[in-house]
């Protein structure tokens, strides 16, 4: 069923009046009005609200009637302390010790280290990027030929070392010698931008 209903008249269309369609059966519509006074009507909106009186009033609400009025002021209580009973517990866990504060500046202390640090490699490597971006050669190699060391004193006897394989008893000699070729280049990497 539709919304709004036609209310037929004898002869003529009847008028429209407004009605909601609910569950089949229309329900009419009204708009609720007050007299404004004036032998007027004011229909009753946000602007024009519907106005009441209110006769009596339940007891115990909070009009200016009841409001408390030995409460302390603001001087009353700046002027004199109010006390305050209970118990106060104190986490101890949470008091600033001695150990706390000596644990607290080794960290300070390492913090610190670790920004010198972190300082100390952001500007080493602006250098290392400053040679590239110039086309300076990553790396440096200087070739040996071969090395000569005087050797003085008395030889007594030779031996033939065909190849080594360990220095000492653990350390692998071909190992050893990657790491000094790699730290090799490194320096030489080094030297080629600090210089």
């Amino acid at each position: 069923m539709a919304d709004n209903t036609i209310i037929n008249a004898p002869s003529t269309p009847g008028q429209t009046i407004a009605t909601k369609d609910i569950g089949g059966v229309n329900h009419e519509l009204v708009i609720l009005e007050f007299s404004d006074g004036a032998g007027g009507a004011a229909e009753v909106s946000e602007a024009t609200p519907l106005p009441v009186e209110v006769l009596s009033l339940p007891a115990g609400l909070a009009t200016s009637a009841n409001q408390q009025t030995d409460a302390l002021t603001d001087t009353e209580l700046r002027a004199n302390p109010v006390p305050i009973s209970g118990t106060v517990t104190v986490d101890t866990s949470l008091l600033s010790t001695s150990a706390k504060q000596t644990e607290q500046t080794a960290l300070l202390t390492t913090l610190n280290s670790l920004i010198e640090t972190n300082n100390y490699l952001t500007q080493f490597l602006s250098q290392l990027t400053g040679a590239m971006n110039s086309g300076a050669p990553a790396l440096r190699t200087t070739p040996i030929a071969s090395v000569s060391t005087a050797v003085t004193g008395t030889l007594t006897a030779v031996t033939t070392v065909g190849t080594i394989t360990n220095f000492g008893t653990a350390i692998p000699a071909k190992e050893m010698a990657d790491d000094i070729n790699n730290f090799t280049v490194t320096l030489a990497n080094i030297n080629n931008v600090t210089t």
